[in-house]
């Protein structure tokens, strides 16, 4: 058996999933305690959504870990690293403003400003999940290199013994 410790890319996968069930359980019932005028359902959405927002910086770092110590992947999911990268940060700003707007008027209705930006924040959130999904699943990125077709695991690297395939890519 392998060491049981996870390796650097391993850790944004494990922390991703607390962010996504925060912020999409924040979300609808932001939505519900707006529709039903329910002070302490807002409370307990202003609550979920902080901790979303929290926990998604933190799978944001393990995110930056595993750019650069992902194994072997495709120069497409590369590519598509930029786009869950762009995605994911403009998703967390959002939800960093409305989980912060949120949680200071936590006695008060959301407006529809706050709601225009929660519906915003899910599309985004689905967004960076679905390229995220792309990424490892039509990839390779974070699948064990042995396993792999030997074009995506004899990639290229960044290092000194520089190798070009122009349909791979690893850090």
């Amino acid at each position: 058996m392998d060491n049981i410790l996870p390796k650097p890319w391993e850790l944004h996968p494990a922390l991703v999933h607390f962010p996504i069930a925060f912020l999409l359980g924040g979300v609808v019932l932001l939505l519900w305690a707006w529709w039903r005028a329910n002070e302490i359902q807002h409370r307990v959405a202003a609550g979920m959504l902080l901790v979303g927002m929290v926990s998604g910086w933190l799978a944001s770092t393990a995110g930056g870990l595993a750019y650069f110590t992902v194994p072997a992947h495709t120069e497409q999911g590369h590519v598509l690293m930029y786009w869950h990268l762009g995605f994911g940060l403009a998703m967390l700003i959002l939800f960093t403003w409305l989980s912060t707007v949120s949680w200071r008027g936590r006695t008060t209705a959301a407006t529809k400003l706050q709601l225009t930006v929660a519906l915003c924040g899910v599309v985004l959130l689905m967004l960076t999940g679905y390229l995220g999904g792309l990424i490892v699943y039509h990839h390779g990125a974070g699948v064990n290199p042995n396993i792999l077709a030997p074009e995506i695991r004899d990639g290229h690297s960044h290092g000194n013994n520089e190798q070009h395939d122009v349909s791979v890519h690893e850090h």
